[in-house]
C-alpha cells in the first residue's frame, strides 16, 4: 500500500468527526493527528503488513548516515537521528531497529549505533556520551526528551537528522541545540530534516516556523501581536487534514498569501505609529514655539525693568535692609540657605535684587536656589562662599541678553520642526492597495479550504515575515534535501 492513498482515509475520519457521526471517545483529531504522523515516518507503524517504500524518509535518512560515515571515517567524526516516534522499546514494528539492522547491512559495526533508550542509568548516560565525544559511537539515535538538554556530545558532531517534527519550537532549539553549540571541532555541520511529501510533515514544519517566530515576537515586545494561539496544540484542525490529504495546491498558495500579509501588516502597523508619533510630535513643536513666544514677551519686559547692578551700583534687599557690600550680602543668604536645606514647602521671599523680588527654594539633595520673580522667573546656584553665590545671582541678571537669543533659536527651530512634520501628517500607507488584495484572498482560501477562524488563526496576526520568510527557505532546502538526498551546510 502506497503512503499515498492513506491520506484519503485521514481526511475522511476528519469529516465524519467533524459532522458528529463518530463518538470522540473512538476517534478524535489528537488521534488521528498522532496516526498520521506515524503514517508520514513510516507506514508500517499504522499497517505491520504494508510494504515498505524503497523511497521513503526513513531509507533517505539510512543512506545520508550511511554516506557521512563512510565519509567522516578518518575524522570519527558522529550524528545524531532524532526521532520521537517509533522508539525501539515499542511492541511491533521500530523505525530505530529498521535504521540500524539497514545501516549494519550497509557495514557500519554495530558497534557504531547506539539507542539513549538503552541507557537508563545517568552513569550508563555519561559513558555514552564519553564515546560519542571519542568517536567510539559514531551514529546514536533518540528522542528529543531522553537527547535534549543535558547531552554534551558536541565534540565531534557532524550531522543531524530529524526524521519527524516535533510540536514545540523549544524541542527543535533543543535539538539542534546539541550541534550547534560551542566545543564542536566541526567548522561546517548538516542538518537534515526529512519531509514524506503529501503528508503531515511538512504542514508540521511549516506550523514550527510559525510558532517560533510568534514566540520571538512576544519575547521582543512586539506590539503588533493580536491574538494568542495554543502553541501547544498536538492536533490539526479537520480543515487542515482535508487540505494536506487532498494535496490542494491552496495550502501553498495560503502560506505564501500569509507570510507576505505577516510582512505587510506588520509595515502597515508601524506606519500608524508613525504617524502617530509625527501627530504627537507636531502638537509638541506648536506648544514648544508658543511656550518659548511667551517667554520671550516676558523676558523682554524683564530686560526694560531690569535695574544695573554691575560694579558700585551694586545694591541688595535682605529682610528689610539694603546692602551695597557683596561679602556681607553673599553671607547673608548663604546662612539663610543653611537653615533651609533639607525642609520643603513653598519658596520663602528674603528681599529685592536688581529690581525683581528674591526669593530662596529649598530643593534635593541639601541644595537651595536663589529666585528671581519678574515676568519670568530665574533661578541661581547658593554656593559654598559668599561670593560666590552673589556672582551667580549677578550672572543671572546679566545673561537676560543671552536667554532671549536662545528663546529665538527655540522658536525658529520649533516652527521649522513643525513645518517638516506638517508635511508628512496623513501620509497613506503604500502599500495598503496590496494589504487590502491579500486580506481578500486569504479570507477566500480560507473559505475555500474550510478553515474557520477558529481553526486557523491568521498567521499574519502572529509572526514576523522577515524571519518566517527565512525560515520558510530553510525549510525548503531541508524538504529538498530529505527528497534528493542532497547535502546541507550549516557553519556555526
Amino acid at each position: 500500500m502506497l503512503i499515498s492513498t492513506t491520506w484519503p482515509r485521514f481526511a475522511a475520519r476528519a469529516e465524519r468527526l467533524k459532522t458528529n457521526r463518530v463518538d470522540p471517545s473512538k476517534d478524535n483529531m489528537l488521534k488521528i493527528t498522532s496516526e498520521g504522523r506515524k503514517a508520514a515516518l513510516d507506514l508500517r507503524l499504522m499497517i505491520p503488513a504494508a510494504r515498505e517504500e524503497p523511497q521513503g524518509k526513513v531509507n533517505q535518512a539510512v543512506e545520508n548516515i550511511h554516506r557521512i560515515w563512510q565519509a567522516t571515517t578518518a575524522e570519527r567524526s558522529a550524528q545524531m537521528v532524532f526521532c520521537d516516534l517509533s522508539t525501539p522499546k515499542d511492541r511491533g514494528f521500530s523505525v530505530y531497529r529498521d535504521a540500524a539492522e539497514k545501516l549494519e547491512r550497509l557495514g557500519v559495526p554495530s558497534g557504531d549505533i547506539a539507542f539513549i533508550q538503552d541507557y537508563d542509568s545517568d552513569a550508563g548516560k555519561l559513558a555514552l556520551f564519553r564515546d560519542v565525544r571519542a568517536g567510539k559511537v559514531r551514529v546514536l539515535f533518540g528522542s528529543t526528551q531522553k537527547m535534549g538538554s543535558g547531552t554534551n556530545v558536541q565534540e565531534r558532531l557532524i550531522a543531524l537528522h530529524h526524521l519527524d517534527a516535533p510540536w514545540r519550537p523549544a524541542d527543535v532549539e533543543q535539538r539542534e541545540g546539541r550541534i550547534l553549540r560551542q566545543g564542536n571541532k566541526n567548522g561546517v555541520v548538516q542538518i537534515f530534516r526529512y519531509v514524506s511529501e503529501g503528508s503531515f510533515d511538512a504542514y508540521m514544519w511549516q506550523t514550527l516556523e510559525t510558532k517560533a517566530k510568534f514566540i520571538a515576537q512576544v519575547m521582543s515586545g512586539d506590539m503588533t501581536i493580536r491574538r494568542l494561539e495554543d502553541l501547544d496544540s498536538a492536533a490539526l484542525t479537520y480543515a487542515e487534514v482535508k487540505a494536506i490529504a487532498s494535496g490542494n495546491p491552496l495550502v501553498i498558495e495560503k502560506a505564501q498569501v500569509d507570510a507576505e500579509l505577516i510582512r505587510l501588516t506588520r509595515l502597515r502597523s508601524a506606519h500608524a505609529e508613525e504617524q502617530y508619533r509625527i501627530r504627537t510630535n507636531l502638537r509638541r513643536s506648536h506648544e514648544d514655539a508658543e511656550t518659548f513666544t511667551a517667554r520671550l514677551a516676558n523676558l523682554r519686559q524683564d530686560i526694560t525693568t531690569r535695574v544695573d547692578t554691575s560694579g558700585d551700583n551694586f545694591r541688595i534687599e535682605l529682610d528689610g535692609q539694603t546692602l551695597d557690600n557683596r561679602g556681607i550680602a553673599g553671607e547673608l543668604i548663604v546662612r539663610r540657605a543653611e537653615k533651609m536645606k533639607n525642609r520643603f514647602g513653598d519658596d520663602v521671599r528674603m528681599g529685592r535684587f536688581a529690581g525683581f523680588d528674591l526669593f530662596l527654594r529649598p530643593g534635593f539633595n541639601d541644595t537651595v536656589e536663589v529666585v528671581l520673580r519678574g515676568k519670568n522667573s530665574y533661578s541661581a546656584r547658593v554656593t559654598d562662599t559668599a561670593l560666590g553665590t552673589i556672582r551667580s545671582l549677578e550672572a543671572t541678571v546679566q545673561g537676560f541678553e543671552e536667554r532671549a537669543a536662545k528663546l529665538e533659536s527655540d522658536i525658529a527651530d520649533s516652527h521649522k520642526r513643525a513645518k517638516e512634520l506638517e508635511s508628512k501628517v496623513g501620509a497613506p500607507f503604500e502599500k495598503e492597495e496590496r494589504y487590502q488584495q491579500l486580506i481578500r484572498r486569504q479570507n477566500e482560501i480560507e473559505e475555500n479550504l474550510d478553515l474557520t477562524k477558529n481553526q486557523a488563526p491568521s498567521q499574519a496576526e502572529a509572526v514576523s515575515v522577515e524571519d518566517s520568510e527565512q525560515k520558510t527557505s530553510q525549510a525548503h532546502t531541508q524538504t529538498a534535501t530529505a527528497r534528493r538526498g542532497r547535502r546541507t551546510g550549516v557553519r556555526v
